[in-house]
């Protein structure tokens, strides 16, 4: 996942990273309200830590306002309060690595559970052959389908892919092609041009 980290004054942001970086996570850090929108702005980012010092009424209305489904993680807070709505965990000082990787393992396998629900088409020879979606990144996405239009159509080892993701058209060059033989499933990882997926990504937190 993609992790914006948002810590005025600076505390923690550095432990929250490292950790985060641990588990193949990425991570940026802000302290900066203007730069922590302009951050999000890019529609690259799939959860937010705040710090202890909270966020700034702007900010905190910002990401509401912009971004309702983007989780929130509050990080060293003084007080242990129950999450709800959009804080999607609330993890109290001292902060431990443990319960922050917890937490994040959890929203992965949301997000995951979410980008699996997502329809997926997959556009070949005048035809639209219904597929999953088994990830997408800003650089790239995984085709997942049990098919036999699915099996097909890979067996000819095409070179480009044109898929409808959530109603939006991705496409790109097949990286490589990996048959499941006793789940009776193909997945293709596929690079997608820049930019992409940037819209099916925000359409994800927004």
């Amino acid at each position: 996942m993609n992790v914006l980290i948002y810590d005025a004054p600076v505390t923690l942001a550095h432990f929250v990273k490292s950790a985060l970086l641990s588990q193949g996570h990425r991570a940026a850090i802000s302290s900066d309200p203007e730069d922590a929108a302009l951050k999000l702005s890019t529609s690259l980012f799939d959860a937010m830590v705040f710090g202890p010092g909270a966020a700034p009424r702007e900010l905190a209305d910002f990401v509401q306002g912009e971004f309702p489904n983007l989780p929130i993680v509050l990080a060293g807070v003084p007080v242990a309060i129950p999450a709800c709505g959009q804080v999607a965990a609330v993890l109290p000082a001292p902060l431990s690595a443990h319960r922050l990787l917890m937490a994040f393992r959890r929203l992965r396998q949301e997000r995951q559970e979410r980008i699996e629900r997502l329809p997926v088409q997959l556009a070949a020879e005048g035809l639209a052959i219904a597929c999953r979606l088994a990830d997408i990144t800003p650089e790239s996405m995984i085709l997942a389908g049990e098919s036999d239009a699915f099996h097909r159509h890979f067996e000819t080892h095409p070179t480009h892919v044109q898929a409808l993701v959530a109603g939006r058209s991705l496409g790109g060059e097949v990286a490589q092609i990996r048959r499941d033989l006793p789940r009776q499933m193909s997945r293709v990882d596929v690079r997608l041009s820049e930019g992409g997926a940037r819209e099916v990504l925000a359409a994800l937190v927004r």
